[in-house]
């Protein structure tokens, strides 16, 4: 029998334009597609991916692939995920697993990867723009120059550990803030000029470089910070 095809595909940060050419042709070309979808705490789920998809308008089967936001039991989902995948595969079919964003950024697709690396299964990768250079381009906002570094966390534990990042006077990426609270007192005191970004690539993106417009703000999963260095003020 002959086997398929295992390709991963970036769809970028939400607008569907933003995908490149490759990604398109290769969902054009898929037997099925995979996306992911979130378990949210409150026992609801929700897949960026699919509503990307869908403005797309991709004719073309799409199933789902269960993903926990937390840590805890995920080897079990990222292994059923792959037994899908891998059983289409094994049929003959061109299979397409995408990610928002690009696929090695913060992505369940490098668990994927992994398990399939593993199983010698061969995966052709589309990289796609991640949200953080899609904000600071959309946001009007220069995100390093000269020879200004650059520097990505995410999840951070406290105010303190990102007030430590900023002592090296590097461009700091700020991603999935909102594990804590208060923002715009910090933003306020901190003395570095920042670009604030949620939902980039929707029609509900939103952009700010004023800390007072985040007090009331409630911040989603999808937003992200560029806080820069104070040569930049």
């Amino acid at each position: 029998m002959n086997k398929g095809t295992f390709t991963g595909v970036g769809l970028g940060p939400g607008e569907p334009e933003l995908i490149t050419l490759k990604g398109y042709r290769a969902l054009q070309g898929a037997d099925i597609i995979f996306y992911p979808v979130s378990s949210l705490e409150d026992g609801q789920c929700r897949s960026f991916s699919l509503h990307i998809l869908n403005k797309l308008e991709i004719n073309k089967p799409c199933e789902p692939l269960l993903f926990p936001m937390k840590g805890k039991g995920a080897q079990k989902f990222y292994e059923e995920a792959f037994t899908r995948i891998k059983n289409e595969y094994k049929d003959g079919k061109n299979v397409v697993l995408v990610s928002e964003g690009d696929l090695f950024f913060y992505s369940t697709f490098g668990y994927i990867f992994k398990l399939a690396k593993e199983e010698n299964i061969p995966c052709h990768l589309v990289p796609g723009v991640p949200a953080f250079i899609a904000a600071s381009t959309l946001g009007n906002q220069p995100l390093v120059e000269s020879t200004t570094g650059l520097e990505i966390i995410a999840k951070p534990e406290s105010f303190e550990a990102v007030t430590e990042v900023l002592k090296r006077q590097s461009t700091l990426v700020i991603m999935k803030i909102s594990v804590l609270n208060n923002w715009h007192l910090f933003l306020k005191n901190c003395g570095h000029s920042f670009l604030y970004a949620e939902r980039v690539g929707t029609d509900s993106e939103f952009f700010t470089s004023n800390a007072n417009e985040l007090e009331f703000r409630q911040i989603p999963y999808f937003s992200l910070l560029i806080i820069y260095p104070k040569f930049r003020n």
